[in-house]
């Protein structure tokens, strides 16, 4: 993932919580009641980075995550009035309901506290690397709740199980998941000779080098949910370990995958993968590997499989993966 940027505010010093009242005042509103404080009681939700006092009901939603706070919220239909949003052409994943036209997009690693104070958010969420360099902060704006993600090894369902429940929307991701896994049956019943044959390794082009996706991340993750098996080239001694990056002169180590699955980018760096791409695949060993040989590759969507952390990017993920399996000999 690519390093936050420093804003102007980081540069000179974050403000103080008393500061940041005086700011909501200044700005006509209210600054948000401190966790443990909230007007109907609210919830104690315990989190990686301590205990929030939640609204029952949060009408007011600030998300700084662009992958599952963002999308988990959404599907939710939850009152997100902001968040993080992806870099590109698509902030928001087309495979996910639009946001009401009064939201407020944050753009990507783009931390702005005044901006924050100014909303009046009664609820304020993020994963764990988002939050943690300013939770102190964050939690004297609105109850502040963290969560643990893919980038920590965190199992996705139980990740957006987890930002469910803090919503207050835990039935309806239950609903979700309940028809993730039914699809999920579906395309296992559909393709189990191809499943049980091939091993597929599923690649990052990124804007220098070529990677194999493994562990907990999300696209990752969905392919083991399917039943398919990874080569050993994508194994690693440690599971936290969530890529394996290729050198131009190694490409041949993707000789023992039957099929290749592989996307540009991601993160909304697509376009500054074209060129990556291009120098890996021109090359002879590309060529050389049993998969291309045999037309076992497919390009699928990064906004899924690599951005995705959500009940609808799973299901985006399924189709694209139904209909690639459904083009293999079984």
């Amino acid at each position: 993932m690519t390093a936050r940027p420093r804003s102007a505010l980081d540069r000179r010093g974050f403000l103080a919580a008393g500061a940041l009242a005086g700011l909501a005042a200044a700005a006509g509103c209210s600054p948000a009641a401190p966790a443990g404080d909230a007007p109907d009681g609210g919830r104690t939700v315990e989190h990686p980075l301590g205990t929030a006092q939640v609204p029952v009901v949060p009408q007011r939603i600030v998300s700084l995550d662009s992958n599952g706070g963002l999308q988990v919220a959404l599907e939710a239909g939850v009152p997100l009035i902001a968040s993080e949003t992806l870099q590109g052409a698509a902030p928001v994943p087309p495979y996910l309901p639009a946001p009401a036209a009064d939201f407020t997009p944050l753009g990507f690693n783009q931390l702005n506290l005044e901006q924050l104070v100014a909303m009046g958010p009664d609820l304020i969420i993020g994963n764990t690397q988002r939050v943690e360099e300013h939770y102190d902060r964050l939690a004297a704006i609105a109850p502040t709740v963290a969560y643990e993600n893919a980038g920590r090894g965190a199992v996705w369902q139980e990740a957006v199980r987890t930002i469910g429940d803090v919503l207050g929307a835990g039935e309806e991701i239950e609903r979700r998941l309940a028809a993730y896994a039914e699809r999920l049956d579906q395309v296992r019943s559909a393709h189990t000779g191809v499943i049980d044959r091939y091993t597929v390794a599923l690649l990052r082009f990124t804007t220098d080098e070529l990677r194999i996706v493994r562990g907990q991340i999300f696209g990752s993750a969905v392919l083991a949910d399917a039943g398919l098996t990874r080569p050993p080239s994508t194994d690693l001694p440690s599971p936290q370990q969530t890529h394996v990056p290729i050198g131009d002169e190694s490409v041949g180590v993707l000789a023992d995958a039957d099929v290749l699955l592989y996307f540009l980018g991601g993160g909304g760096l697509v376009d500054e993968a074209d060129a990556t791409f291009d120098r890996y695949t021109a090359g002879g060993l590309w060529e050389q590997l049993p998969a291309v040989r045999a037309g076992r590759v497919a390009q699928v969507d990064p906004l899924a499989w690599w951005d995705g952390y959500s009940v609808s990017a799973g299901l985006a993920c399924l189709d694209e993966l139904d209909r690639v399996l459904g083009g293999l000999p079984a």
